[in-house]
């Protein structure tokens, strides 16, 4: 185990491809809609006047087409008249053009039949203010506080430190994972106005396992794969170590219990099971080369950027993902499971 360099995290596959391979994270928002409604319907029912809805970490936005449509219809069902501005955060160096596009041109966009929408973005990163104080009625936030602000540690025995046998590895990414939160959501308590609402899923833990296991499992042997064959070397899959983990219950509640976040407080906390709507599909079609391809294409949406971006030597960087995805899918199509994955779901308030 050995530090490395802190480097900046990279943003989801550009050029549309995370918006076409994200059903997985389209599956996991909707455990936290109910909790996003309530909020809502509270910010709409006891104010007036423009309404300002914060999308953190929005990536390239087709994750973001049903809260924010569903947000939008419920303030309009207290008064028609309401104007909104919905903000979509992310990295500086997220495909914001895809967004904006979609927008734009999609029939399921927010912005299709709705008038008085005012959608803008800002790249920045959410461990830190990025807007004034006291100015956001509602933040939103799905499919994205699993990921470091930096990576703490890269280990040799597994693509992610979390499933590492090094204790201090794993407690490295503890402490970042502890940091982490305490910063988002300390930046949130200065942005939200008093009375406003913050809704956040993302990836949790479970009580006796991390979860995900099945899969990062595989997705570190596919890696191993392409050293063997002389595709990476011992440096590249070194490096490869990913910048994610999930929280368990404690870690979430944590700050909150310590006496960290005094203007916020928790209206609801809770882990639930993950769906699998690949392991859906699959049962329904059999097919399983469809089922490794979509596990393996969405894998690679999320994880190959910060894969790629740790690779210190010249490299046809397309080739390498094109060997990954493949063999990826043909491992998956060969032993289908269940992913047995878990979701955080969190909605604090900021106290009057």
């Amino acid at each position: 185990m050995a530090d490395p360099v802190r480097q900046s995290i990279a943003s989801m596959a550009g050029a549309g491809v995370y918006n076409r391979h994200s059903g997985l994270q389209h599956a996991n928002l909707h455990s936290a809609l109910p909790l996003w409604e309530e909020a809502v319907g509270t910010i709409a029912a006891n104010s007036e006047g423009l309404v300002r809805i914060v999308d953190y970490g929005a990536s390239q936005g087709r994750n973001s087409l049903l809260p924010m449509g569903t947000a939008i219809d419920l303030v309009r069902k207290h008064d028609g008249q309401r104007p909104l501005e919905i903000i979509h955060t992310d990295l500086p160096s997220n495909d914001y053009t895809s967004l904006f596009e979609l927008l734009a041109t999609e029939s399921d966009s927010y912005l299709a039949g709705r008038s008085d929408v005012f959608p803008m973005a800002v790249g920045r990163s959410y461990f830190e203010q990025i807007l004034s104080s006291d100015s956001v009625d509602l933040g939103w936030s799905s499919n994205a506080l699993h990921w470091l602000s930096h990576n703490p540690v890269n280990v040799a025995d597994h693509g992610w430190a979390v499933y590492s046998s090094n204790m201090l590895a794993r407690e490295a990414v503890d402490d970042v994972l502890a940091k982490d939160l305490l910063n988002f959501l300390s930046a949130r308590s200065r942005e939200l106005r008093a009375g406003g609402r913050l809704v956040c899923q993302f990836m949790g833990r479970g009580g006796d396992r991390h979860g995900f296991e099945w899969m990062a499992g595989h997705y570190w042997a596919t890696l191993l794969d392409l050293r063997r064959e002389g595709l990476l070397d011992d440096d590249d899959t070194f490096m490869a170590t990913s910048p994610s983990a999930g929280r368990s219950m404690e870690q979430l509640r944590a700050p909150f219990e310590q006496g960290l976040l005094p203007e916020l407080s928790i209206v609801h906390s809770s882990c639930v099971r993950s769906p699998d709507p690949f392991w859906d599909a699959y049962r329904e079609t059999g097919d399983a080369e469809a089922f490794g391809l979509q596990w393996a294409s969405m894998m690679c949406a999320a994880n190959g950027p910060n894969f790629l971006a740790q690779i210190g030597r010249q490299i046809d960087t397309e080739r390498l993902m094109k060997e990954l995805r493949t063999r990826l899918a043909r491992r998956l199509a060969a032993d289908p499971q269940q992913s047995v994955s878990y979701l955080a779901l969190l909605s604090i308030r900021k106290r009057n």
